[in-house]
């Protein structure tokens, strides 16, 4: 049985962290699978990348996750600067692969669906729709805000974003991209705003401040797990949502403990911090981290806080 299968692009990334520069493979459809593998679920990916560029799929075939994959003319490139804390990003876009479209979505029925554009026009609102209506859907926001401007990405509000948003489940977005979608400088009051488009659960991640859950009509302050050195924060957000999803899809019964939800998916981004690429743990490695937390929560007395509106 497929658990998750995700679209978008698998991309080339250029990251440079303190002017040193690594050339990986990237983007929501690759940090988000890897995670998701490694966890332990069944995941499948629908990806276009250039004719030349197929061995940005290598990862992926190593670990037995299934692509179904469209060659296109161009593979979607990005080149990532990061300041010295890492939270600040300057992103261009070099190239993009073409859009998907219904035909290129194989006859499969995952348990959900993620969707993941990087570019405004990766996913067209039909598509979105025609997903969103007859299955479970996650969706991360991000790419439907970028606008590629003199060869930089700049963000824009989503215009349609109120017939998109109406049958998605869980919808993630950064700090950044939840304000301007929102029109909201207060995050509880951004989530808030979100969650009336139509999403049940609202996720916002504020990087080393930890995240916000919104669901059940509850907030959720979720802290985060710093690491002593970063080596690449590239792909933190969709490997959030990997843990994110894993941990949605394991939890059985009607009772969701969205702090458990949230510090499992901030552990797995933690880990992914320690190293170049995707997160390559395991679910007992997330687990020690989260110990280590909760002696930490306890002797300094800072835990998740859940805010009633």
């Amino acid at each position: 049985m497929l658990d998750v299968c995700v679209i978008g692009h698998v991309t080339k990334d250029i990251t440079r962290i303190n002017n040193r520069g690594k050339e990986l493979p990237g983007g929501t459809a690759y940090y988000f699978s890897m995670a998701l593998k490694n966890l332990g679920l069944n995941v499948a990916v629908v990806t276009k990348i250039g004719y030349n560029d197929s061995y940005l799929l290598d990862d992926l075939n190593k670990n037995n996750i299934p692509v179904f994959l469209k060659m296109n003319p161009r593979t979607t490139m990005f080149e990532n600067s990061y300041t010295e804390n890492s939270n600040h990003r300057v992103q261009k876009l070099k190239s993009i692969a073409s859009p998907f479209a219904i035909e290129d979505v194989p006859d499969v029925s995952p348990s959900i669906f993620h969707i993941g554009p990087l570019t405004k026009g990766d996913i067209p609102l039909d598509l979105l729709i025609s997903l969103s209506t007859r299955f479970r859907t996650s969706l991360d926001v991000q790419g439907f805000l970028r606008t590629e401007v003199g060869g930089c990405v700049k963000l824009t509000d989503w215009r349609e974003k109120g017939r998109a948003l109406s049958n998605i489940e869980i919808i993630k977005a950064d700090e950044t991209e939840a304000k301007i979608l929102s029109g909201q400088e207060n995050i509880e009051k951004a989530a808030k705003t979100l969650s009336e488009f139509g999403p049940k659960e609202v996720i916002i991640t504020l990087g080393s401040k930890g995240s916000v859950i919104y669901a059940g009509k509850s907030f959720y302050r979720i802290p985060s797990y710093p690491q002593e050195r970063i080596i690449d924060p590239t792909g933190c957000g969709d490997t959030y949502m990997a843990g994110y999803i894993y941990r949605r899809l394991k939890t059985i019964g009607p009772f969701l403990d969205f702090h458990e939800i949230g510090k499992f998916s901030a552990a797995v981004a933690s880990l992914k911090l320690k190293r170049h690429g995707p997160f390559q743990g395991s679910r007992d490695d997330v687990e020690s981290l989260l110990v280590k937390g909760e002696k930490k929560e306890f002797l300094f007395g800072q835990r998740p806080v859940k805010i009633r509106p």
